[in-house]
């Protein structure tokens, strides 16, 4: 069986409010009203069904205040009294202690409520006669004549205040929606001087928030595609120069041409790391972290830059709990490992010595790339991670890519210089999280 694809149906708070509140008002005032009728009729009832017994009196004739009364004999012929009253059919379930019984008949057309019972005649020793008195059906039922006089007016009055009530409390109500979502639609929202309702504050606070980093995010994208399309122009401008130099034969071919494959590697690093910076954006939004075994993607990153590694002859250390892990994405820890390798193997002079350590104290967890380079001048640490602020012979996106992966992993990322003796002997570049998973 096929579900529906349609999408659910739009319903108004104001018509839905107004239904309910005033449905269930309604209804209360219903089965008040039904509760008192019935309470009446009962009552009425009764009452109905006293004054009969009260008629039939102890003698041989009926009461006064009977509207119908008929004596008659047991056989049922009439003695005395209405002839229209119909005689009492069963005279042989009259108790003989005289106790009445109560029953339904006719008298014509019209529907009774009757009383009998079996009483001495008076005329004839020793001998019984059946006495009946009756009143029309219609009087159990005169609560409908004064019900709508005696209760049900003031259940409508009642009904109908609470009523405006309700109508005003939703009209308030919508008029308060209608302010959050002008508030919504401004340009700027002043959270100190939003007048809605409270219950709804929070909800346009958090509103408030996302909307402020979404602007702050699209400012932070346009300058930085501003900054990267002058980064991505240079390289190409140097490339044409180069181009033109070759073709006029102004340089020879042997020398042009290292300097050609330079521009077009810096070209094609850059290019590299803004698509990891388009990757980080998506980790960003998707949200969706898992645990990963840092050692793990350690070896895959040392792997990968393995040659490079071998070119320089660096003496290479792996070391830490290989169970090690940390809250985080697969692909962008493994961007990040590789953006930190690859700067501490270019910065590490040849036969120098670099490595990756794990470790685990209290209640943090650190991944540390360490290198033999000449550190970090204190010049440059102010911007070390702007975008776009290279060192010597990078393109300055790598740090800054790094930091963003780590804060989007939960984690905090700093560079030390390593300091021997009151010399620098290389950098720590270390990302730490603070809770281990």
């Amino acid at each position: 069986m096929m579900r529906s694809s349609r999408p659910p149906r739009a319903v108004s708070l104001r018509r839905f409010l107004l239904l309910w509140l005033l449905g269930g008002l309604w209804l209360v005032v219903a089965c008040i009203a039904a509760f008192h009728l019935v309470v009446a009729l009962i009552e009425l009832a009764r009452a109905q069904d006293a004054r009969l017994v009260a008629a039939l009196g102890a003698s041989g004739q009926p009461g006064v205040g009977a509207v119908f009364e008929r004596t008659g004999s047991l056989d049922g012929s009439r003695i005395a009294g209405d002839r229209m009253l119909e005689a009492f059919p069963w005279v042989a379930s009259l108790p003989a202690s005289g106790a009445p019984r109560l029953y339904v008949s006719q008298r014509g057309d019209v529907a009774v409520r009757a009383a009998a019972a079996l009483r001495e005649d008076a005329t004839q020793s020793g001998g019984k006669v059946v006495v009946q008195a009756a009143e029309p059906m219609r009087a159990r039922f005169a609560a409908w004549d004064r019900m709508p006089r005696q209760l049900l007016g003031w259940l409508a009055a009642a009904a109908l205040g609470m009523s405006a009530v309700v109508v005003s409390a939703v009209a308030m109500t919508s008029r308060w929606l209608a302010r959050a979502r002008r508030a919504l639609d401004a340009p700027q929202l002043d959270m100190a001087l939003y007048d809605g309702p409270s219950e709804l504050r929070p909800a346009m606070a958090r509103m408030h928030e996302l909307h402020q980093r979404q602007r702050e995010w699209v400012e932070q994208q346009r300058r930085f595609l501003a900054d990267a399309s002058h980064q991505l122009r240079t390289p190409m401008s140097v490339l044409r120069t180069q181009l033109q130099s070759a073709m006029a034969g102004d340089v020879p071919a042997g020398e042009i041409l290292p300097q050609m494959l330079h521009t077009v590697d810096r070209a094609t690093d850059m290019a590299n790391q803004l698509l990891s910076l388009s990757k980080l954006e998506q980790v960003k939004r998707a949200g969706r972290l898992q645990a990963v075994l840092l050692h793990a993607a350690a070896v895959d990153a040392v792997m990968e830059l393995a040659p490079l590694i071998a070119a320089k002859r660096l003496d290479f250390a792996l070391e830490g709990d290989e169970q090690l892990g940390a809250t985080g994405d697969p692909l962008m820890l493994g961007e990040l490992l590789r953006n930190l390798l690859a700067n501490a193997i270019h910065h590490t002079p040849d036969g120098g010595r670099l490595g990756i350590l794990v470790r685990a104290y209290a209640a943090t967890v650190e991944l540390v790339v360490w290198d033999g380079g000449p550190g970090v001048d204190d010049a440059l640490r102010p911007r070390l991670f702007q975008a776009f602020s290279a060192t010597k012979g990078g393109v300055g996106l790598g740090l800054s890519i790094c930091r963003q992966i780590a804060e989007a992993m939960g984690a905090s990322m700093e560079i030390y210089n390593r300091v021997d003796a009151g010399r620098v002997i290389g950098v720590d570049a270390v990302v730490r999280w603070s809770q281990a998973p």
